[in-house]
């Protein structure tokens, strides 16, 4: 047998080395599986929150965000997905765009194990408010005819279970808050809305009631067969220092199946 040359034996070696490595990279899960959300992308979405959306997630997180078209949620592309984001614009022209047959979709979807996540304009679209609503969080819509509060920062308190949910210690956080719905629980559904954070504080346009946004859920969630839905009346995608928020709400989401 001829003798091999040091060359050949050195890499040799460090074949060996280098799949060893790779093997032992591999067993401790260095590399977190991605999981897919797909995020509504169509007439309505308007903002910066879809981009800071993409940018939060690809950058630090497990999730990869697909942008998907209502005519694609119609198609029933859903069922390729964990989790689907409606974030903010017009949440009448989400609704209509979706049409019956997108709305039906996104309703299967979370029934069946997915997760919504509906950011202002998507947190609307989720209530149990209008026709072309989701209806798959037990909450209703308050002062609708005055949804045009304006923007600012609002000061939200935790709830214990927002603490568990948003991985955060902290009782309080501020967030960018613009037009997002002022929500309240709609009574005698067989699931419960779950307050995540409250509204501490209020922006209510010249003439409108004061008082109505103060004390109520400003991120609630609730359990919709086999899934949730999450509905987020501010922007905390658009609010440094609170990036994280919808990340760890999806997170935990998915790490408790509800049935």
């Amino acid at each position: 047998m001829p003798m091999l040359s040091r060359a050949a034996v050195a890499a040799a070696f460090a074949i060996l080395v280098s799949s060893i490595t790779f093997g032992q990279e591999s067993k401790t899960g260095s590399t977190k599986p991605t999981v897919a959300v797909a995020m509504y992308n169509g007439a309505g979405v308007g903002g910066n929150g879809p981009k800071m959306l993409e940018e939060k997630f690809h950058a630090d997180t497990e999730f990869r965000i697909t942008r998907l078209k209502p005519e694609e949620i119609r198609q029933g592309k859903l069922k390729d997905y964990k989790v689907l984001i409606v974030p903010g614009g017009s949440s009448k022209t989400e609704g209509i765009a979706l049409g019956e047959d997108g709305r039906d979709e996104i309703k299967k979807f979370v029934e069946g194990g997915g997760v919504y996540v509906g950011i202002c304009a998507g947190c609307y679209l989720a209530s149990c408010n209008y026709d072309w609503s989701l209806h798959i969080l037990p909450a209703k819509v308050v002062d609708s005819a005055n949804w045009e509060r304006g923007r600012g920062n609002l000061k939200l308190e935790l709830t214990k279970d927002g603490k568990e949910w948003t991985a955060r210690a902290e009782n309080e956080v501020t967030t960018i808050y613009h037009n997002g719905p002022v929500l309240q629980e709609k009574k005698d559904e067989k699931e419960k809305l779950i307050p995540l954070a409250m509204y501490r504080e209020e922006i209510t346009r010249k003439g409108a009631k004061e008082g109505l946004m103060v004390n109520t859920p400003a991120i609630a969630a609730a359990k919709f067969g086999k899934g949730w839905a999450v509905g987020v009346s501010p922007h905390p995608e658009q609010t440094e220092n609170i990036r994280d928020l919808v990340p760890s709400v999806i997170r935990w989401a998915l790490e408790h199946p509800t049935k």
